[in-house]
């Protein structure tokens, strides 16, 4: 054997305070939970059921395949598992409650707690994964007396149309999803895409009051359309600086300004054909009329 493991050497004697021992026993926490290799199949992105759910619980319903075990089981808690797929995402702790609720409408994912314990499951693991040699789960199995109903303060905004829905407010208890108005569902369609959150609830509401102002549907989709046009023109699409929608349907109502899309800027090209077609026949013809064509040798 041309190697041999190093030996196990035992964390040195440390108080529990002590930065170096905190960081050991973090790392060993770390390697413990260390995410499996898992893979997708081509006709993921075509399922009918990720099609109704938005983009951000899918990339969440990829991820937790990663902690899953071969029982297709894993640990609930939203907030662990927030820390665990979505390190540099501070909003993620808010949002991945709403996007559990979507998973669970489509029957991808079951939130359940046993002895007050959260963990999940994934229904159709087997469709999803291949295991040659699966070992068995150290986590209890679903059964529909634990399924575990979503808290209305975790639940993530509407952000692919008619996909989300509002799952009830704070403090009243409402699990039922109340349905999103027709016209607010294709403004959010038509809407520009932001880097960022949108504020769809905050939409939804400065909309109500613009409305009760004398302000029409018809006027907000109008809006959306011209600004969305303005900012493909200006390259904005997709970047901060898109504003948000609650912005857009608020007090100042930029959903009336016109939104002229800014000129293109003129390449090589343009510039050459301009000249042709404006050109004249002193530019093209600089001799004289009474010009000699000079004998051949």
């Amino acid at each position: 054997m041309l190697w041999k493991p190093l030996p196990r050497r035992a964390l040195p004697d440390r108080p529990a305070t002590d930065p170096f021992a905190r960081w050991y026993r973090a790392g060993r926490r770390a390697f413990l939970l260390m995410a499996r290799i898992r893979t997708i199949k081509p006709e993921f992105p075509h399922s009918e059921s990720m099609g109704k759910v938005s983009r951000d619980a899918r990339l969440l319903f990829i991820q937790l395949w990663t902690l899953a075990d071969d029982s297709g089981r894993a640990r609930g808690n939203s907030r662990m598992l927030a820390s665990l797929l979505y390190p540099y995402d501070d909003d993620a702790k808010s949002l991945i409650g709403g996007w559990l609720t979507e998973l669970e409408g489509v029957a991808a994912v079951r939130c359940y707690q046993i002895d007050g314990e959260s963990y999940l499951d994934i229904p159709n693991w087997l469709k999803h994964q291949k295991i040659d040699k699966p070992s068995a789960s150290k986590y209890p199995a679903f059964v529909e007396s634990s399924r575990k109903l979503s808290s209305p303060r975790e639940l993530s905004p509407p952000d692919q149309g008619p996909r989300t829905k509002d799952q009830g407010r704070e403090g009243k208890g409402s699990t039922t999803a109340s349905a999103t108005p027709t016209w607010f569902v294709e403004f959010r369609q038509v809407y520009p895409e932001r880097a960022g959150d949108q504020g769809w609830r905050k939409a939804e509401k400065a909309s109500n009051a613009r409305i009760a102002e004398g302000h029409t549907t018809a006027e907000f989709i109008a809006g959306a359309k011209r600004y969305a046009a303005y900012c493909s023109a200006a390259g904005k699409t997709g970047s901060e600086y898109v504003k948000q929608a609650a912005t857009f349907l608020g007090p100042d109502k930029p959903f009336l300004l016109p939104w002229t899309a800014p000129p293109k800027p003129e390449t090589a090209t343009d510039q050459l054909l301009r000249m042709l077609d404006n050109r004249d026949n002193s530019r093209v013809i600089e001799h004289e009329p009474g010009f000699k064509q000079l004998p051949r040798q």
